[in-house]
């Protein structure tokens, strides 16, 4: 231990830990453009955001979306992953938006099993959407990633065919 330097931490140098407040947020709508283009329009406290999202994520989304998934003949993906989670008596405790790097927003679903160890999984903002739903989870954003998201305001969303039914 002698041969350790002795070195003081600065609180100046110190990362503050505002940007790393939790909001929570909605998935309001899926808006459908008149070019086809789809977008998951989700609403926090301050603001709205449009994300867009492929045919494949647009098409899962919506039929949790609407609740066609309780009714469903055949389990999408996401339910046998809830399925599966549950027979491992495991279950999801949170899931939060985390960052933003580019045009990717990443997500990290928390689970805790019966003996209470908790665990996390980093995954896509549309996973993270498709399983809140499903397991009926508060979707939470951490503030420094809402802020790096533009506004939906600011987009001319006149003509855009908006899905208003949820479940």
């Amino acid at each position: 231990m002698e041969n350790l330097p002795n070195k003081k931490i600065k609180a100046s140098k110190l990362n503050s830990i505002d940007g790393l407040e939790l909001i929570p947020v909605k998935l309001e709508h899926i808006l459908i453009s008149p070019d086809n283009h789809t977008f998951a329009l989700i609403a926090g406290d301050d603001k709205d955001i449009a994300i867009p999202l492929n045919s494949y994520e647009g098409s899962m989304l919506s039929f949790v979306f609407k609740g066609l998934h309780k009714s469903s003949h055949i389990n999408t993906i996401h339910q046998l992953f809830v399925k599966f989670i549950s027979d491992q008596n495991t279950k999801i405790e949170s899931i939060y938006l985390e960052s933003k790097v580019g045009d990717i927003i990443y997500a990290s679903v928390h689970f805790v099993d019966v003996k209470h160890r908790r665990f996390y999984s980093i995954c896509s903002l549309i996973d993270a959407l498709i399983l809140s739903l499903i397991n009926k989870t508060q979707l939470y954003v951490v503030k420094n990633a809402w802020e790096k998201i533009d506004s939906f305001d600011d987009w001319q969303y006149d003509e855009f065919i908006v899905d208003w039914s949820n479940e």
